[in-house]
């Protein structure tokens, strides 16, 4: 096994082609045939070779990258790139198509891309992936890859004739070839490559080379001191091919910022698909390898599930009896098996339990061929009567995966889930906010090293799906219980590192307790008036018409305005525009147009208006309830990494404010209850009062505990005029200023927002820093605690990892330290307005008010009662909102009431 460099996770990246060429010519003079006359030596040293390093290494991701028959950047600067490469082999050929089945069956992805070479796709995931905390090895033989070696990157290569292992670093580079990582490209573009047709320089080998690059320390510096080489074939070579130096220097340069992304998920090395393989190496008569896969690679954990007691309860007395077992303080796992994921709408099929590891019951309501109830009249009824007080009872522990959606379901059958203590997804966001998934499946294989029964194997794919309802019970029985009981085990680990990583009274105070608060908003829901929507929806058709017709005639002729190479064609080649980004017509180059002709700017209004149909005005009657008239949002605490709340089914946050047609969608969302009033409540300027606090910046301080408009004052400040001369441009620029540099925006970005040339940014920013020098400081503090943890934390100590923090790209470096700049002050946000969230709903089932908290949208929460409610709500409201987490200066919270959301704020 290689010795490892650190403790961080590994990816190994496979230069697929050369591991099958290096296989192929290794078995040329006793080549493997099948009985049927099909030649695999390529296919059985290629897979060993897999299998050896997934038996050895043990690595936590794999990937192969191949070549793609189509020409490459290379062949387009220099034709006779690779001219020399002979023709792949036509008993080499014949084996791809079962490469690829091989690959499938070992569940290991692979990366090609029309255009690049392996090399660079293999250099780009390499690098990607040692920014974001992995350390990488190369499998291939291929001195190339050596330009990328650094702390981080190595190369995994097979050497000499009994193919022995060597890995290489810096160091082993600079045995090897006498040169540094950094230096490779210089190395080979002075020496050429004969395999891949680079030329070189005449006269130049290996030894010149290396001696040339040590005496000068670059291809540059050499080619500038040519006519000093005491080597007479070596000076004329350098005098007479500059332009053929450096053209290969080019060639032999991988690129390593291709457009990929690096999908760690799709790597994590599972296991085989055991049966597809079996097939495949029964064809291939593989016989002996399929022997050693069995033994020493179990696949997904089969024999882990015969060891589960899972048991179904098929009557009455026995359901009885189960729940009489569950005495109070018993952590029990509970999962719902239902029709739809959506909350609102699905029926029950089943109800799962644990209480102890490698244990569970389900108690089945719906299933396949389904003869006559199990427990009397009303399956669900009696089912839901027994478990009732158990379901209900505060001192009986319950945890689960995404809980709420099992609650809300209940909560629609008059069950009010008490007792949540642990919700695994909500935990496993905590530990890790970067994971792009936090499915069952996967946490399982993350922290259980067990693979589950994937849901496919129940209910299909595609058009062949069927519901879970009419699933074969003995089937379903094992499936449910299964997914309470690693939620049970799930529990107990998440537990552990909620504790290491200082999370538990976090998860405790906070998360914990606003599910319940959101379980609420999701039933309760919010009422869009449909006929409004559609007044507005009509209202929009007329004026998306109108400005069609004025789109046609500033163009001189009709198009497609929503065909973006049309809209192209017209504005570069017609009216002769400045094509910018290849002709882009996005949003942000027709901004920068539309002061040079009226065309771009009325495409952006066509634009606008047209998604504000499409996403909003016409889709939002589609998610009204057909039973309760509302809409029922779903409220995510697993979404954000910075710990914000977000919506789904609409998406709140997205529904556009700064237009008055985006504003005016506000006036649906209206009481359904007659007399009833809906009533705002929204933080002013917050993430610029966290930024007092945090930073302690005096001038910001100040100006809050004055009371002056922030924007007006530092406007003041930074264009050096009394608060009285500054004009509303200057106001606007300075809070674009205030939010841009909060957030690590620099002069470009700055200069984009605000339509001013760099300098004129960067002189502003230099300005607000010098009055602002504690805001510097601070900024300056985050991102050197960043440099040296990799993770940046909240006021109250949620915490996000920042891996690219100190990367060598700058785009990526940049991208982190604005994120590091960033969370913290979001972050610290997200929690306050969850804390004030958790008090006012305790404070309205305390008095049991009919009054329901509906929405949280940002910095506001929207409330929808009785007005004498309201009225006594309001300073309960604004109390709660102001010291849920106070500040070393004061908290504002503006508020309205009015008939609807537009007239509330």
């Amino acid at each position: 096994m290689s010795a490892l460099k650190s403790n961080r996770k590994r990816l190994f990246l496979v230069d697929g082609y050369a591991l099958l060429y290096r296989a192929h010519f290794a078995l040329i003079r006793n080549p493997l045939i099948t009985s049927k006359g099909m030649h695999t030596s390529a296919l059985f040293g290629f897979t060993n070779q897999i299998i050896k390093l997934l038996q050895n290494e043990k690595p936590e991701y794999l990937m192969a990258a191949f070549d793609s028959k189509e020409k490459t950047f290379r062949h387009q600067r220099y034709p006779d790139y690779k001219a020399t490469r002979e023709k792949m082999p036509e008993e080499l050929q014949a084996q791809l198509p079962w490469l690829w089945k091989l690959m499938e069956a070992m569940n290991i992805p692979i990366q090609r891309k029309p255009g690049w070479e392996a090399d660079d796709i293999i250099g780009t995931l390499a690098k990607k992936s040692a920014e974001n905390g992995l350390d990488v090895y190369i499998v291939s033989g291929d001195k190339d890859f050596m330009q990328l070696i650094n702390d981080h990157i190595f190369l995994y290569s097979p050497s000499g004739r009994r193919a022995e292992l060597k890995i290489y670093d810096r160091a082993g580079v600079i045995e090897k070839w006498g040169v540094p990582p950094e230096k490779i490209v210089d190395l080979l573009g002075l020496m050429g490559d004969s395999s891949d047709n680079i030329p070189g320089v005449a006269g130049i080998g290996v030894k010149t080379a290396v001696k040339l690059l040590n005496q000068y320390g670059s291809l540059k510096e050499i080619l500038a001191h040519g006519d000093e080489v005491g080597n007479k074939r070596a000076r004329e070579g350098l005098q007479n091919g500059e332009e053929l130096a450096l053209l290969s220097r080019e060639l032999v340069t991988i690129d390593t910022e291709m457009d990929l992304e690096l999908n760690l998920e799709e790597m994590k090395t599972d296991g085989f698909n055991d049966p597809a393989l079996k097939a495949i190496f029964e064809e291939l008569e593989f016989r002996g390898m399929q022997s050693s896969i069995r033994l020493e690679i179990p696949s997904v954990n089969v024999e882990a599930r015969q060891d589960k007691d899972y048991s179904a309860i098929r009557n009455l007395s026995s359901l009885k009896d189960f729940a009489d077992s569950i005495s109070e303080g018993t952590l029990i796992s509970l999962d719902l098996e239902t029709t739809s994921v959506n909350p609102m709408l699905a029926e029950i099929v089943g109800l799962s339990f644990s209480i102890k590891n490698n244990s569970g019951v389900y108690i089945p309501i719906l299933f396949k061929d389904k003869a006559e109830n199990l427990f009397g009249k009303n399956d669900l009824e009696i089912v839901l009567e027994v478990l009732q007080d158990m379901l209900e009872n505060p001192n009986i522990p319950k945890t689960g995966q995404n809980i709420k959606y099992d609650a809300l379901i209940l909560k629609r059958q008059g069950i009010m889930v008490n007792g949540i203590s642990f919700d695994t997804m909500l935990a496993a966001h905590l530990v890790n906010p970067e994971t792009r998934s936090y499915k069952l499946d996967n946490l399982s294989k993350e922290y259980l090293n067990y693979t589950m029964v994937p849901i496919e194997e129940l209910i299909g794919r595609g058009r062949n799906r069927i519901s879970m309802a009419e699933v074969d019970l003995d089937l379903i029985t094992f499936y449910a219980a299964e997914d309470a009981d690693v939620a049970l085990q799930l529990t107990e680990l998440l537990g552990k590192r909620l504790g290491q990583d200082n999370l538990q009274d976090f998860f405790q105070k906070v998360e914990l307790p606003l599910l319940p608060v959101l379980l609420e908003m999701e039933f309760k829901g919010l009422y869009v008036d449909r006929n409004m929507l559609k007044i507005m929806s009509d209202d929009l058709v007329g004026k998306i018409a109108r400005l069609t017709a004025d789109i046609h005639r500033e163009a001189g002729t009709d198009f497609n305005v929503n065909s973006t190479q049309q809209l192209a064609q017209i504005l570069f080649d017609i009216k002769g525009l400045p094509a910018i980004r290849k002709r882009s017509t996005a949003e942000d180059v027709l901004e920068r147009l539309k002061h040079q002709h009226t065309l771009p700017a009325l495409v952006l209004e066509y634009r606008k208006l047209n998604k504000l149909r499409n996403t909003y005005v016409d889709a939002l009657p589609e998610l009204i309830h057909p039973e309760t008239g509302r809409i029922h949002s779903t409220f995510s605490q697993v979404t954000a990494s910075t710990g914000r709340l977000s919506s789904s089914n609409p998406n709140f946050q997205n529904i556009p404010v700064r237009s008055i047609e985006g504003r005016e969608i506000r006036k649906a969302f209206r009481s359904q209850t007659k007399n009833w009033k809906i009533f705002s409540a929204d933080y002013s300027q917050i993430e610029l009062r966290i930024m007092a606090h945090l930073s302690q910046d005096t001038a910001l301080v100040k100006a809050f505990k004055n009371g002056d408009d922030i924007h007006t004052r530092t406007a003041s400040d930074v264009f050096g005029v009394t608060m009285e001369d500054v004009i509303p441009e200057m106001r606007r620029t300075a809070k674009i200023v205030n939010f841009g540099l909060m957030y690590g925006a620099g002069p470009y970005r700055l200069s984009q927002e605000l339509g001013i040339a760099m300098a004129g940014a960067k002189s502003i920013i230099e300005e607000y820093f010098r009055r602002y020098s504690g805001i510097k400081d601070y900024i300056d503090s985050v991102v050197a605690g960043a440099q040296e943890k990799h993770y940046v934390e909240t006021m109250l100590g949620r915490r996000r990892p920042v891996w690219n923090i100190n990367s060598n790209n700058h785009l990526h470096r940049e991208a982190a330290k604005r994120l590091a700049i960033n969370m913290p002050i979001q972050g610290t946000n997200a929690e306050m307005i969850k804390l004030a969230m958790i008090a006012i709903q305790k404070f309205i089932s305390k008095s049991n008010f009919e009054t329901n908290l509906i929405l949280q949208i940002h910095d506001e929460l929207l409330f929808e009662g009785p007005e004498n409610e309201l009225d006594i709500l309001k300073p309960v409201i604004i109390r709660e909102m102001k010291t849920a987490l106070p500040l070393s200066v004061s908290i504002e919270v503006d508020c309205g009431m009015g008939d609807s959301w537009f007239e509330a704020h």
